[in-house]
């Protein structure tokens, strides 16, 4: 199988002699709160981001029922929240 040496990403190319194209990394840190996600990608683009990657998940997948919190979680939630 042979790959292109370019690609072209909206109307950027990419390439091995062209310019690198910057992904900021956004994560969860929007919160579920698109206001902030999308002020979080009007940063970005400020600083020279080409495109934003975010994440989104249920917790509920990724935890498990009646374990300890963390000790940074100790320290950032109340006591009665899971």
């Amino acid at each position: 199988m042979k790959f292109s040496s370019r690609i072209t990403i909206g109307t950027k190319e990419v390439s091995e002699s062209g310019r690198v194209f910057v992904i900021a990394e956004a994560g969860v840190n929007h919160g579920g709160d698109m206001a902030l996600a999308k002020e979080m990608i009007d940063v970005a683009t400020e600083a020279g981001a080409d495109a934003v990657k975010f994440q989104n998940f249920k917790a509920q997948g990724l935890i498990l029922q009646g374990v300890d919190k963390a000790p940074y979680q100790k320290k950032t939630s109340a006591a009665n929240e899971t």
